[in-house]
């Protein structure tokens, strides 16, 4: 898996893990949530870290890159370069169909198609 999926399924990695399911899979889902979080905050430091090398701020200082100029070619070529990274992260333990039995039929329990699709790949097969 790619640093790049990590990074598009923040949003979904948030949605299910506030989702209410039994406690045995929810301390399974934490734990493992927590190793895509830290991986995601590692991603975002690069990517914020590329931004101040090519921009010359530091932390603290405004930096910005209009699009369609050298330096935000620049950045999209550093930037795909670091999420073309292979990760080191091991797929979750469980099947994504068992997680989602773990979620019951309660109607607050709703996670998208695109969730899904993100989701999938995180998970044995």
């Amino acid at each position: 898996m790619k640093l790049g999926d990590i990074y598009q399924t923040a949003s979904s990695w948030h949605a299910l893990s506030a989702m209410k399911m039994q406690p045995q899979m929810a301390h399974k889902i934490m734990k493992y949530a927590r190793l895509v979080f830290q991986e995601y905050d590692l991603i975002e430091k690069q990517r914020i870290a590329i931004v101040r090398e090519i921009t010359g701020t530091n932390s603290g200082q405004e930096a910005r890159i209009e699009p369609d100029t050298v330096q935000f070619n620049e950045y999209v070529r550093r930037f795909n370069e670091v999420l073309n990274v292979e990760s080191e992260l091991k797929p979750f333990g469980d099947e994504l169909d068992s997680v989602l039995d773990s979620l019951g039929k309660s109607q607050e329990n709703l996670l998208s198609v695109r969730d899904l699709v993100l989701l999938e790949p995180f998970f044995i097969q």
